[in-house]
């Protein structure tokens, strides 16, 4: 019964994160007419997603596999939304009427960045529930300050508007401009700031392992 609680206390912090982005890229694109249709679709992608992952939890031997899953879940959520007609489907049946190609791109948008959060949520939560259980240290190298600092400033109005100018721009092969130069000092700065903030967790996790080094025969600690 405790596992089932704290894989359901998963799913709903996974879709938290999920339903904030796409609030947030549903009034940035102006694309209500869809949003309750996205919104059972990614909620839908999130339970298939933590059912995977709670049977992947009963199952692997090694925290690796965990990252093998995700990376999988992953994929999957790129091919159902980019490889197949599944966007169409839901532009379809959205109420407004847009062009087709701005309202795919849009809704394609809608769909797989809040699929991707669901699935790193997901994985970061089992993942260390799962070393927990394994008596394994469960720090892992994965900047997670770093990244939900990125989707704080990117997933807001300004931050959203900043990209697009931004993505218009490369599109059009307009180089050389104060926005695009600014962005990639950004992307700069968040690479720097995740490679140190992975450096400082490295150092961490060895110490710990060298203070409490594993059991000989037992689950050896993890980096990564």
């Amino acid at each position: 019964m405790a596992e089932a609680f704290a894989f359901l206390g998963i799913l709903l912090m996974s879709l938290v994160v999920a339903l904030l982005a796409i609030f947030q890229l549903v009034d940035f694109l102006d694309a209500n007419g869809e949003i309750l249709l996205v919104v059972s679709c990614v909620a839908i992608f999130a339970a298939v997603s933590l059912a995977v992952f709670s049977v992947a939890y009963t199952r692997v031997k090694r925290a690796q596999a965990l990252n093998g899953v995700a990376i999988a879940l992953a994929l999957v959520a790129v091919i159902v939304v980019r490889a197949t007609g599944f966007v169409g489907w839901v532009s379809a049946h959205s109420s407004v009427a847009h062009d087709a190609g701005s309202e795919h791109a849009a809704v394609a948008l809608e769909l797989l960045l809040p699929m991707l959060l669901a699935v790193l949520v997901q994985w970061g939560l089992v993942r260390r529930r799962w070393l927990r259980a394994t008596g394994d240290e469960d720090l892992t190298l994965w900047p997670w300050v770093t990244t939900a600092a990125t989707g704080l400033a990117i997933l807001n109005p300004i931050g959203l508007t900043l990209v697009s100018t931004v993505l218009r721009y490369a599109a059009s092969g307009v180089a050389g401009s104060l926005l695009t130069t600014i962005a990639a000092a950004a992307a700069g700065a968040v690479v720097v700031t995740a490679c140190i903030e992975c450096y400082i967790r490295g150092r961490i996790l060895r110490r710990r392992l060298a203070a409490h080094p594993p059991v000989v025969g037992g689950r050896a600690g993890t980096i990564g």
